[in-house]
């Protein structure tokens, strides 16, 4: 579903991910660790097209996207929450989740059944929200634009650990119905439980790439890739 080929990027023509080769298929629910300034944010926001490579390409479901345009990544399905939210605040909630519904697409999960907040908070602005339910409707909004990849930077950002559970779960449906979901968290723990698959990057190269069940059964393997 998602593919990079040969892809480097960065900032000011400075590579930060170089010559990285990456695919993750239909239906995986991808962990994406490692310690700040890695790669993980580059990566994703290249994959979403909110970075113009370096060099290399993108390619969702088969086709390659037009370099640093997100409306290429939006067209193909891929939906993107980056690690500011991406609300927008004079909006109300209604009103955030109307503009992110795909035409057409209704995912098997109920994001208010999922994130009741959303409910209870329907007419106010979003930019009154807290941060944590910024991140709720911002995560919802990635649902229910994701047809078929949802990518999310800081996936638990101000988030209870009840409802980073909840979350999780419900993108956990999703893959099983095909979706393919990436996940970028500092909390290496969550994820790995739910995760089909754990990367860990090291100076913008893949240096991990493990079925979760192993990383499961070995955590210890992770402690390299994560503590400063």
């Amino acid at each position: 579903m998602i593919h990079t080929r040969h892809l480097s990027a960065g900032y000011q023509g400075i590579p930060v991910v170089e010559n990285l080769e990456l695919t993750v298929g239909a239906g995986e629910l991808l962990a994406v660790l490692g310690r700040n300034g890695m790669g993980k944010t580059t990566l994703l926001r290249t994959i979403a097209g909110h970075l113009r490579p370096l060099a290399g390409e993108v390619h969702v479901g088969g086709r390659a996207l037009r370099p640093g345009l997100p409306e290429d990544a939006a067209r193909a399905g891929l939906s993107f929450l980056p690690d500011d939210r991406g609300v927008f605040p004079t909006l109300t909630v209604t009103e955030n989740l109307a503009l992110a519904r795909r035409r057409g697409y209704r995912p098997s999960v109920d994001v208010f059944e999922t994130l009741p907040v959303l409910r209870e908070r329907a007419d106010v602005r979003a930019g009154s929200l807290s941060g944590g339910q910024k991140q709720q409707l911002g995560l919802a909004r990635a649902i229910l634009a994701g047809e078929r990849a949802i990518v999310v930077d800081e996936f638990s950002q101000g988030l209870q650990p009840s409802v980073t559970r909840a979350v999780l779960e419900a993108l956990s449906t999703l893959a099983a119905d095909g979706v393919t979901v990436v996940l970028v968290d500092q909390n290496p723990d969550p994820l790995v439980e739910f995760a089909t698959r754990v990367i860990a990057i090291e100076k913008g190269a893949v240096v991990l790439d493990e079925p979760a069940e192993a990383i499961r059964a070995d955590r210890e393997r992770l402690v390299a890739y994560l503590v400063v």
